[in-house]
């Protein structure tokens, strides 16, 4: 979510495009190429260690870049490092590119790149990224252009993570500067990347410039400005899309893939990615942390119909886990078996009523559905599920929040007066950082996700669980891996602390007038734009 993903966006009122004087394309009348891009709400941050949001994570990955990043296929590359290599199974050393500058023309350095790698393991800072680090013993130079970052154990999914934003470099001297305001409206963060952080309108609009010290020569975007729009119903995006007023859309409504499919203007792409949309049950409160609720609750709901009334062609039925077949890059036949044995989810009534039976509230209870008022897909959900959970006499009351609400409560900013999270159930969705099973489950069910900060919004705990998450992490041994993982996973169905519905395809809609370069639809969240151009 990923990002990413989860490794998704979509933005402000169309007011905003007006003040940019942009015709059709993103031409704007002096001759500037513009670039409009929407996006489904503010940035939480525009700082790597908090860009673990679609707004923020698109922003910060055009300002700042990664010392790897990902080939159209997923696999990876250097970026801000010429090379890399595990020297044993807990030693990894990069060789740091000597020619980088950052945007204001100084040069970056290697006391830049541990710092940007260290910050993450600061606790005061509070980096979204700090779990990523738990296994990290040591990050230091070795050489002249040399780091050596040591795990505590053997570690089977850590070259994934300077491909995130927890890879990202950003300049030492401007974040002690400015100590407190990194990220804000008023400073922004100054990175190495093709733009240059320019302006923030909270609630409307994120704007960057043309980063005229950009290193890498061989860039072939011709934008002079990014204008971030924020924008959040479904017919304001569309009309939007068709004028020429926004020339990039991602994560919209498959209300409006049929819609935008008749844009002559418009070039609509689709893809398997890693993402999942679910209902979240906070695990540490009544009812919810009682797995006959949960399945109660789970048998009640009417996947067929959700599929048939509101997500129709745009998803993939959800199963008994937070997982997608875009994560099964190890033994992908026994996954695909394990999954087909285990089944998904089935709607039975009576199941639901027997469950709710034996649980400490067998005539009912009322509680609340968060759900982000951007979102419109998954609002039409949550009414299904409303209606479907009057049959056991359960009244959710659904709760419409901005996508920064949802985010804190998703992310555990927002505690209750015991230290619990302060919600029933939030309708969201999350996207996996790297194509590997560990990058749904670690973070989605580990208790040391728990936390401000963390992930894991299903607030679950189990010890096993626990223990066997991370000795799949630590095993390097794809087949004892596999073993680990469906021990995990057949406890993890059995108490169900999750409700997956849709394992979601995502799309991207942008104007025949661009050519969007190399970029990997996949790991959408680290999307640069250093190779998109207007062609006219």
């Amino acid at each position: 979510m990923k990002k990413i993903l989860c490794v998704c966006l979509i933005i402000a009122m169309l007011a905003s495009f007006a003040a940019c004087s942009s015709t059709d394309n993103g031409k704007a009348s002096d001759e500037k190429v513009v670039l409009n891009v929407h996006m489904n709400g503010d940035p939480v941050a525009i700082d790597p260690a908090f860009a673990y949001d679609n707004a923020s994570s698109l922003v910060v990955n055009q300002i700042t870049e990664s010392l790897l990043t990902h080939n159209p296929d997923n696999t990876l590359k250097p970026n801000l490092c010429k090379s890399f290599e595990a020297t044993d199974p807990c030693t990894y050393v990069y060789q740091i590119r000597d020619d980088v500058t950052f945007s204001d023309g100084t040069p970056m350095t290697m006391d830049d790149v541990i710092y940007s790698i260290q910050r993450h393991l600061d606790a005061d800072l509070g980096s979204y990224m700090n779990w990523f680090f738990a296994n990290v013993t040591s990050v230091e130079a070795t050489g002249e252009w040399e780091m050596t970052i040591k795990l505590a154990e053997p570690q089977a999914t850590w070259q994934y993570v300077l491909a995130t934003s927890a890879g990202m470099i950003v300049q030492k001297k401007f974040c002690e500067e400015h100590a407190g305001d990194v990220g804000t409206a008023s400073v922004g963060i100054i990175g190495t990347g093709p733009f240059v952080f320019e302006k923030w309108e909270n609630g409307s609009k994120v704007i960057l410039k043309k980063n005229e010290n950009y290193w890498d020569k061989t860039a072939k975007t011709n934008v002079d400005e990014i204008i971030f729009s924020i924008i959040s119903d479904d017919t304001t995006i569309a009309t939007a899309l068709k004028s020429g007023q926004v020339d990039f859309s991602w994560d919209f409504s498959s209300k409006l893939v049929e819609t935008i499919q008749g844009f002559e203007n418009v070039e609509l792409k689709s893809w398997s990615g890693m993402g999942i949309e679910y209902l979240a049950f906070n695990n540490m409160r009544k009812p919810f942390d009682e797995v006959n609720v949960r399945k109660a609750i789970a048998y009640a709901i009417d996947l067929d119909s959700i599929f048939d009334n509101v997500i129709k062609d745009s998803g993939i039925k959800g199963d008994l886990l937070p997982m997608t077949d875009s994560l099964f890059t190890i033994e992908a036949d026994r996954w695909k078996q394990y999954v087909a044995e285990h089944g998904g989810h089935v709607y039975d009534l009576d199941k639901a009523k027997e469950y709710l039976a034996a649980s400490s509230v067998p005539n009912g209870f009322d509680f609340t559905m968060y759900v982000s008022q951007a979102r419109s897909q998954a609002y039409d959900v949550a009414l299904v599920i409303q209606q479907n959970l009057k049959a056991l006499n359960i009244n959710a009351e659904i709760v419409t929040l901005t996508q920064d609400e949802v985010y804190a409560y998703q992310f555990g900013n927002i505690l209750d007066a015991d230290g619990i999270r302060d919600y029933d159930c939030l309708v969201t969705t999350w996207g996996a950082d790297y194509p590997d099973p560990s990058a749904n489950l670690d973070p989605l069910l580990n208790i040391a996700n728990i936390d401000i900060g963390g992930y894991n919004c299903a607030a679950y705990s189990n010890a096993e669980v626990d223990s066997l998450l991370t000795k799949t992490v630590t095993t390097t041994d794809e087949s004892k891996r596999m073993d680990l993982l469906f021990q995990a996973c057949d406890i993890i169905i059995a108490d169900e602390p999750y409700y997956v519905y849709n394992h979601t395809n995502s799309f991207a809609a942008f104007n025949k007038g661009w050519t969007l370069g190399d970029m990997s639809y996949t790991c959408a969240w680290d999307w640069n734009f250093k190779d998109i151009v207007y062609n006219g």
